[in-house]
């Protein structure tokens, strides 16, 4: 592992989740009640209908969440571009640390680990069809068995999906420079919604080469 960047993405905690460089800011901080006022999803739906413009932000429909043994958190979506089936499981690990920003920041954030595992061939769609809205040009022919990332959140409790919805902004971390790269992972489970939002154009490359098989 870097030890620079995982410097950067544990000890600088401000600047990576309240400013920066980036073209996209991290989310306010929000109650659960503004956060649960998302429309609720009744089934899989184009998972581009509500991106923001300039940006890539997919959508999904959670069709089965699960506590897992070793007190992980397992959830699958799904969604479709242009009459393509896409999905993928999203596991948040059993241990998050809590933390402060200070005391004068009333935000409480928790520190651990998202994986991103391939359910197969709609997985491997999903990697495609981000690759086709980034604009990366690297052809993926399917997506890794699962990807690790840092996940610090930016509001709700990761430790319980089912207390209220939960934002959080990942980090993948990479030897090589080129390919460290960041994402937000949003989750309402009350309300079937698991969110796949851009955090900057920049790092599309690096994504979708997380993503793939190395």
């Amino acid at each position: 592992m870097n030890t620079t960047r995982n410097l950067i993405a544990i000890i600088g905690i401000f600047s990576f989740l309240f400013g920066g460089c980036s073209k996209k800011p991290a989310p306010t901080p929000q109650t659960t009640a503004q956060a649960q006022s998302a429309r609720p999803l009744a089934a899989p739906p184009e998972v581009t209908s509500e991106s923001e413009e300039g940006f890539h932000d997919l959508i999904f429909y959670i069709q089965d969440f699960k506590r897992l043994p070793d007190g992980s958190q397992s959830i699958r979506g799904s969604g479709t571009y242009k009459g393509r089936q896409l999905g993928l499981e999203v596991v948040l690990g059993p241990t998050w640390k809590a933390g402060s920003l200070g005391k004068d920041v009333p935000l409480v954030t928790y520190q651990g680990v998202i994986t991103y595992r391939s359910i197969g061939t709609d997985s491997d769609t999903f990697v495609q069809v981000l690759d086709e809205l980034y604009g990366t040009k690297l052809s993926p022919k399917a997506m890794s068995r699962e990807v690790r990332f840092t996940g610090i959140s930016l509001g709700g409790d990761p430790r319980d999906l089912q207390s209220g919805p939960v934002k959080i902004k990942l980090f993948f971390e990479s030897d090589k420079q080129d390919e460290y790269a960041e994402l937000f992972t949003n989750i309402q489970l009350a309300d079937h919604r698991l969110e796949v939002h851009e955090k900057d154009p920049d790092y599309r490359l690096a994504v979708i080469k997380a993503l793939q098989p190395h």
